[in-house]
C-alpha cells in the first residue's frame, strides 16, 4: 500500500515537472553549484578511468575513456539547456538568450588562443585537460542568468515563484507546515524534540512530513549526538582492554552502531521529501548523478507545501 502511494506520487511529480517549466533564482543557483560539483567529479572519474585503462586489461584503448567522458559531457550539456530554458521561462525572457552561452564560451576560447581545428575542438569538448580558469568562467556565465527577477505572475510555463499548478489545484510553498512545533517551547526544547523524533519516536515513520527547519536541526543534532555515543563506546571498550579483560571486537563491530542513525537518516529524508511534495522514492536519486542536484535542493531548501484555496 505504501509503495503504491509513493509510485502514484512519483508519477504526479513527473507530471508537475512537465507542466511547471519554471525555476526560481535560489533553485537555479543551487543547480549551477551542483553542475560544478558534478563536472569536477567527472574529472576525477576520468583520471581514475585513465589509470585503470593504462594498467588494466584495456591498456592502450584510450578512446574508450574519451567515449565515456564525452557521453557524460553530452548529458551535462543537456542538463544545462534544461535548466537555462526553465530559468528564462521564469524571468519572462526569450529563449534566444540561450545563444549567449555558446557565444561567451567561444569568445573565451578565442581569448585563450584555441585553434579551430578538429583536434582542438574535440579536446575542448571532452575536456581532456582541466583548466581552472575555464572551469570557473563557464559557471560564472551560467550563474549570471539568476540575476533577472522572476515574472510576478503566471505565464504559459506555470505560476510565479513559490507556486505550482497540478490539475485544478494551486500548490504553494511556505515556511509553515502541517507538522509544527509548539511555539511556546524554548529553542533547546525544540532541538531536543527534533533529535528525539529522528532517533527514537519516528525512526520507522515513512508516511509523515518533516519541515525544513526540523530537518536541519534533526540532521545536525543527530550527527553530533551519534558522535558522542560513538566516542563513549570507544572509550568504554578501551578502558576494558586496558584493565586486561578479554574483549573480542569484530572488524566492523563499531560500524554496526551506525546502522541505527543510517535508518533514521533515510526515514527523515523520506519525510522531508513528503513535506516538499516529492515521493519518498526520490531518495534513491541522491546516488544518481545530476538527479541528486534536484533531490538535494528539495531536501535542504524547499519549503513546505499546502493547497492554496
Amino acid at each position: 500500500m505504501w509503495l503504491d502511494n509513493e509510485l502514484s506520487l512519483f508519477k504526479q511529480n513527473i507530471e508537475m515537472l512537465r507542466v511547471n517549466q519554471r525555476i526560481g533564482r535560489l533553485a537555479f543557483l543551487w543547480a549551477v553549484l551542483g553542475l560544478m560539483g558534478s563536472k569536477f567529479l567527472v574529472y576525477l572519474l576520468f583520471v581514475v578511468l585513465i589509470g585503470f585503462i593504462q594498467d588494466g586489461l584495456f591498456q592502450g584503448s584510450t578512446y574508450l575513456s574519451y567515449i565515456y567522458f564525452g557521453c557524460l559531457q553530452i548529458i551535462h550539456i543537456a542538463v544545462t539547456i534544461f535548466l537555462l530554458k526553465r530559468r528564462l521561462n521564469d524571468s519572462g525572457s526569450s529563449l534566444w538568450y540561450m545563444t549567449l552561452v555558446p557565444i561567451a564560451y567561444l569568445s573565451l576560447w578565442v581569448y585563450w588562443g584555441m585553434s579551430f581545428s578538429w583536434a582542438s575542438i574535440s579536446e575542448t569538448f571532452i575536456n581532456a585537460g582541466f583548466h581552472w580558469d575555464g572551469f570557473f568562467w563557464q559557471y560564472f556565465i551560467l550563474a549570471c542568468f539568476a540575476l533577472p527577477l522572476s515574472v510576478p505572475d503566471s505565464n504559459e510555463y506555470g505560476l510565479d515563484e513559490g507556486r505550482d499548478r497540478y490539475n485544478n489545484y494551486i500548490i504553494a510553498y511556505t515556511r509553515s507546515s502541517t507538522i509544527t512545533k509548539d511555539t511556546n517551547n524554548s529553542k533547546f526544547d525544540y532541538i531536543c524534540s527534533c533529535i528525539w523524533d529522528v532517533l527514537f519516536a519516528r525512526i520507522f515513520d515513512v508516511k509523515g512530513r518533516t519541515p525544513v527547519l526540523a530537518f536541519w536541526v534533526g540532521l545536525i543534532g543527530t550527527r553530533l549526538f551519534m558522535d558522542v555515543i560513538m566516542n563513549m563506546v570507544i572509550a568504554v571498550a578501551s578502558l576494558i582492554v586496558q584493565l586486561g579483560i578479554p574483549l573480542y571486537i569484530p572488524r566492523w563491530g563499531f560500524m554496526a552502531i551506525l546502522i541505527w542513525p543510517a535508518i533514521a537518516m533515510i526515514t527523515l529524508g523520506i519525510r522531508r521529501l513528503h513535506d516538499s511534495l516529492l515521493s519518498g522514492l526520490w531518495i534513491i536519486g541522491l546516488f544518481v548523478p545530476y538527479i541528486n542536484i534536484f533531490v538535494s535542493y528539495h531536501l535542504l531548501f524547499k519549503k513546505s507545501w499546502h493547497i492554496e484555496s
